[in-house]
């Protein structure tokens, strides 16, 4: 079996999910972090021709804003004691 020498094993992947840092600086770096990859065109996801990433970003930020503010009414509507 070969093995590639440029390979860095140590190197961050991240679908790992790594727990976010307690210091604020660190933890909006890795948000943003998320974002980015996220809005980064990919096999499952591609890229519109009319789209840029910026426009890809701000897209995913309003749904997951309307995402909050329906899982908040929602949540709001059940009542106390009720879990969802």
């Amino acid at each position: 079996m070969s093995v590639d020498p440029h390979v860095d094993y140590h190197s961050h992947d991240p679908k790992d999910e790594e727990p976010l840092s307690e210091n604020p600086a660190i933890r909006e770096a890795q948000l943003h972090e998320r974002r980015m990859r996220r809005a980064l065109a990919s096999k499952e996801d591609p890229m519109h021709d009319d789209e840029s990433t910026v426009e890809r970003m701000r897209r995913q930020a309003a749904e997951d804003d309307e995402a909050d503010r329906t899982r908040e009414e929602t949540e709001r509507d059940a009542g106390p004691g009720y879990d969802i």
